[in-house]
């Protein structure tokens, strides 16, 4: 489940836990709040390689922005006929997205951030800038 392109992420939430029975947990991933800011840029070095992120803006909370974008692992050929998505952002702060999760009376289980291991590189090499900042974190919470 994806909550940043909800304009009321405490309703999905509160909506969430109640259909849950006892003992049941979501899963829900959202861009890294940490990293995907306002204002976020990459850090290249000679070769173009992202040696770093820059952000800024990290407490600003976005409401309903537009963000516009293509997979860029989609062939040239096949990007250059599509109109880009269109996907509003609402985002968070890390601490407003935990809070949310406990305040509506869930138990945070476990959190990740995916991280490319070597071979997934080895085989697609353009996963190497997940390497440097986390894109996502992913939370999984149960209700007692």
């Amino acid at each position: 489940m994806s909550l940043m392109d909800i304009p009321e992420n405490d309703r999905a939430m509160r909506e969430a836990y109640r259909v849950l029975k006892p003992g049941g947990f979501l899963q829900f991933s959202i861009t890294h709040p940490c990293f995907n800011t306002v204002f976020t840029r990459a850090v290249t070095d000679a070769d173009h390689h992202k040696i770093a992120a820059q952000v800024s803006n990290y407490f600003q909370n976005v409401d309903g922005d537009v963000a516009e974008f293509l997979f860029s692992a989609a062939p040239r050929e096949v990007r250059a006929g599509m109109r880009p998505f269109r996907i509003p952002r609402f985002a968070r702060t890390l601490s407003q997205w935990i809070n949310l999760v406990l305040d509506t009376g869930f138990t945070i289980e476990r959190v990740g951030e995916p991280y490319p291991s070597d071979d997934a590189v080895r085989t697609q090499p353009r996963l190497e800038r997940a390497r440097v900042v986390a894109d996502f974190l992913q939370i999984r919470a149960r209700k007692a």
